[in-house]
């Protein structure tokens, strides 16, 4: 084969390389690449817009080399306006500070690479405003998708961007009423896993601790909280009002709800289930300050893993999302209601099963 170096003459008029023309800004075009490539220009084209599962990977490889040598760039404004596409999708999150979003964008970011879409990220803060107020600019900039991770306050205005062309995928949260593809995970089992794991370090006095879900119906929160009372019923074990303590994850309030658990004229918990890893982490600090031992003098069991989890000097127990796979899912199924609009195939609803990771907080180092 004749190196691909040598296959394409570039004019020295234009540059003194190949990659210093792209950088200088000149125009490298389609069919520049398809010259130097030696193939055809409409099997770049292919190659562009991601339809090449029928190509040889050797075709594959050598498009990619003289991209990369002619620094070419496409133009994306042409071709939006030739497919009536911005090969651009949103993901919009309920907090970019929690961990599990943090790894679900990852894995939704690597699946648009792979797919040749850009992605834009929207921090909403669980706040149904400024949930909106991202929605209208990204359909002001005609986005050609989105997936959501969503307050559930906004229904009418996802379901019309649904209905007029721009799909979108629920992750994490569930909304029935909506009727679109989700990708979440199997809050009920989770729930079970942990309390079952509680019981068998000998724990039967559990607190679960949980963010609002009376004023904000999500899912997640209301799935966790009725698995609680059921497994806890189930298993006969203690269930009272007080130990479901609702609250935020700012620490001032988690605090004072946690004195009041501790410190109150009824029966203390000896563990202490959080709902998700924000949650935990501030239950985590809040014992160590309280020089409250874990878990000789109370357990701990988190929804969610994050980084440090496994390195704190009591590694915590956890029930872990495989968060990374649901947002590379989320960002498929998104593809393909994007580049297969008119399939009509009904909603789907996707779960993805939890894992239970033994550490040390629940007293297993004791058994």
């Amino acid at each position: 084969m004749i190196p691909l170096t040598y296959q394409y003459k570039w004019s020295p008029k234009q540059a003194k390389s190949k990659s210093e023309a792209g950088a200088a800004g000149l125009a490298v075009t389609i069919n520049d690449v398809a010259r130097a490539a030696g193939i055809s220009k409409s099997t770049v084209s292919q190659y562009l817009s991601g339809r090449y599962e029928f190509m040889s990977f050797e075709t594959r490889q050598r498009i990619k080399r003289v991209i990369e040598e002619l620094n070419y760039r496409p133009n994306a404004l042409a071709r939006s306006l030739k497919q009536k596409k911005t090969h651009t999708v949103a993901a919009v999150v309920s907090s970019i500070l929690n961990p599990f979003m943090t790894n679900t964008i990852r894995g939704a970011e690597d699946y648009c690479k792979e797919s040749g879409f850009n992605l834009i990220l929207c921090n909403a803060d669980d706040d149904p405003r400024q949930e909106l107020e991202y929605l209208h600019t990204l359909v002001s900039k005609q986005i050609d998708g989105i997936i959501i991770s969503t307050t559930a306050r906004n229904n009418d205005f996802l379901q019309e961007m649904n209905r007029s062309g721009t799909p979108v995928v629920l992750f994490s949260r569930h909304v029935p009423e909506l009727g679109v593809d989700t990708v979440t995970v199997n809050n009920r089992a989770g729930i079970g896993m942990g309390i079952r794991h509680l019981m068998a370090n000998g724990h039967r006095e559990i607190a679960f601790f949980v963010l609002p879900y009376s004023e904000i119906p999500v899912t997640p929160r209301r799935d966790r909280v009725q698995a609680y009372r059921d497994f806890m019923r189930e298993y006969d074990l203690p269930l009272r009002e007080e130990w479901v303590v609702e609250c935020s994850n700012e620490e001032a309030f988690l605090s004072e709800r946690l004195d009041q658990l501790l410190r109150g004229n009824g029966p203390r918990p000896t563990a202490l289930f959080g709902a998700n890893d924000l949650m935990t982490m501030s239950l985590v600090r809040l014992l160590k300050n309280r020089k409250i031992r874990i878990p000789q003098e109370m357990a701990v069991i988190g929804f969610d893993d994050w980084e440090w989890a496994p390195y704190l000097h009591t590694p915590i127990t956890v029930v872990a999302q495989p968060s990374y796979e649901m947002g590379r899912r989320a960002m498929e199924r998104l593809v393909q209601r994007i580049q297969n609009p008119l399939e009509n195939a009904p909603p789907a609803l996707e779960y993805y099963e939890p894992t239970l990771i033994v550490r040390r907080s629940c007293g297993e180092s004791d058994r």
